[in-house]
């Protein structure tokens, strides 16, 4: 009897391991295959639909705050024609950054318009942690500048599988830096 209770427990805390682990062994995949340029995996890893919406969303909502606070962009009378280009042109932009190539360079710490394949930037760390039991978070930060990247939000999508369903640009990315 001890014995099938032994086996029970282990076999427990063996998939209490994999469910809670499943995350830090996503993002190893992820990170490879970006500074691979392995698009298969890439693209097995990313939800690009659900990336790309959510990068819009935050694009457009920046650069409408963008518009609303810049007493010159205000106050211009072609202002109201910008406003309503922004969104064409911003999900041009999101299209054609948000593919395999775009997504390894951000994981590598590069611009995704960097399409040289580079190693990872040693000056970017990250951290990482639960958000909720199905989300898991990864921030970049660049310890040289002391700027903070990227943070890249995952998705369980069944017992151990996790998707990338939303990149999170810093809130300062449309900044005046002057």
């Amino acid at each position: 009897m001890r014995k099938w209770i032994a086996i029970g427990a282990a076999l427990v805390l063996l998939l209490g391991g994999v469910y809670l682990g499943s995350p830090y062994y996503a993002i190893h995949s992820l990170r490879a295959a970006a500074r691979d340029a392995d698009t298969d995996k890439l693209e097995a890893s990313v939800d690009f639909p659900a990336v790309r919406e959510s990068l819009k969303s935050q694009m457009s909502a920046a650069m409408m705050t963008k518009m609303q606070n810049d007493p010159e962009i205000r106050d211009n009378p072609f202002a109201g024609l910008g406003a309503m280009m922004i969104p064409a042109i911003i999900d041009r932009m999101i299209d054609s950054f948000v593919t395999p190539d775009g997504i390894a360079a951000m994981m590598r710490g590069q611009k995704p318009t960097d399409t040289v394949k580079a190693d990872e930037n040693p000056d970017v760390e990250s951290s990482s942690a639960y958000v909720g039991l199905d989300r898991f978070r990864v921030r970049l930060h660049n310890k040289a500048s002391d700027e903070e990247g990227p943070s890249f939000l995952l998705e369980r999508r069944g017992f151990a599988t996790w998707k990338l369903i939303r990149v999170e640009m810093p809130a300062d990315l449309f900044e005046d830096k002057n």
